[in-house]
């Protein structure tokens, strides 16, 4: 049997733990700081990933019972087009972390434990779930060890209620706003700007103070949420990764924001953490190689990392907010 480490139990960690065949693979999995992982506020699922999460047998999420559609809009509130695509549900991120940890065998160790070397930890497979902060990934990539910081700042919070002509993105210069429905009622909002604010960790309260001055010209609904967003807002620095040209080297290897990291704009971090760990877990159960799943996931997941930078591009450009 074959023993496998994986360093992180976020998203990616726990998915992954959950998939690999316990009959196969003595499994390790090691997180620094569970009771963080298991808090956030809203986190969308594609189709693809609801798919993935029911063929291992994850359990327990709330579904939507029709489509969600909203519109964009300019940061003033002007209607511009409306959005439709493939169904996005938004669930409360803890939610899904309560689903994934059910889901992970009783087989599975768990450690706490902060990873500082991995090289000295044991297993055939060493396996990064680190997230943006990942120290699997100098392993693998050693020019891209270091996350990349960004400009941008996001505040993201949770309402009681949300009025679904309101639902979309609202584009201005320098801004971005998105208001969506939750699955089982209330809603999710969030924001991005630029900001020197920092160190991290970011106080919420030093951010939404500046967002309200940021926001000063946006939609009175906007202005509403940010002088009354609730206590359980979260401000944080979005970070990314370099472009990674692999995933795997020897026994180690990356996935989820380990791998790319990205810009939220396409909404597929979680997504394409759970894919990339579903796809390595049926991967591995079947006996094929590493290099199978990377000549799988790598391409489709670097196409996304640099979508997600240029749609923040388009978003935030000043001839948005000036039609």
């Amino acid at each position: 049997m074959k023993k496998v480490s994986i360093v992180g139990g976020g998203i990616a960690g726990l998915t992954l733990a959950a998939a690999l065949d316990p009959a196969r693979f003595a499994v390790t999995l090691i997180e620094a700081e569970p009771e963080r992982e298991a808090v956030g506020a809203g986190i969308g699922l594609w189709p693809s990933a609801r798919r993935a999460l029911a063929r291992i047998g994850v359990t327990g999420l709330p579904e939507a019972d029709g489509r969600t559609v909203g519109a964009l809009h300019t940061l003033t509130g002007r209607r511009l087009v409306p959005l439709r695509g493939p169904d996005l549900q938004i669930i409360r991120r803890p939610q899904l972390m309560a689903a994934l940890a059910a889901a992970v065998p009783e087989s599975v160790e768990r450690r706490t434990l902060a990873v500082t070397d991995p090289a000295v930890l044991d297993g055939a497979l060493v396996i990064g779930a680190d997230g943006v902060r990942s120290r699997v990934r100098g392993l693998v990539h050693p020019p891209a060890a270091e996350r990349v910081e960004t400009p941008w700042v996001t505040l993201r919070g949770i309402l009681p209620t949300v009025d679904p002509a309101a639902v979309g993105e609202y584009w201005g210069r320098g801004r971005l706003f998105g208001l969506a429905p939750l699955v089982g009622g209330g809603g999710y909002w969030f924001t991005a700007h630029r900001s020197t604010l920092g160190p991290e960790p970011l106080s919420p309260s030093a951010v939404l103070a500046e967002a309200s001055e940021r926001y000063a010209d946006a939609s009175p609904g906007i202005r509403r949420i940010l002088a009354s967003p609730g206590a359980d807002t979260l401000a944080t620095r979005l970070w990314t990764v370099r472009t990674m040209p692999r995933y795997i080297r020897g026994r180690y290897a990356v996935l989820g924001d380990a791998a790319h990291a990205s810009l939220p704009n396409l909404g597929r971090g979680g997504c394409d953490a759970i894919l990339d760990a579903v796809s390595l877990a049926t991967t591995l159960n079947s006996g094929r190689s590493l290099a199978t799943w990377q000549a799988r996931r790598l391409p489709v997941t670097q196409a996304a990392r640099l979508g997600a930078a240029g749609l923040m591009n388009v978003a935030t450009l000043a001839a948005v907010s000036r039609r």
